[in-house]
């Protein structure tokens, strides 16, 4: 299934929508948190970058 973008895709309930349709296509729970955070990042959500 596509991933939820622009507006809903800032929200708490987009971001964690799109880590569970990463999660049922198949991805690790760590690479479908980063794209659904990237997703949220491009929307425009304030998100920090990651910590190294």
């Amino acid at each position: 299934m596509p991933l939820v973008k622009g507006r809903k895709a800032k929200t708490k309930s987009g971001i964690s929508t799109n880590i569970r349709r990463e999660m049922r296509a198949g991805k690790s729970q760590k690479q479908a948190v980063a794209i659904a955070l990237s997703q949220a990042r491009k929307a425009g959500a304030k998100i920090p970058k990651r910590k190294k």
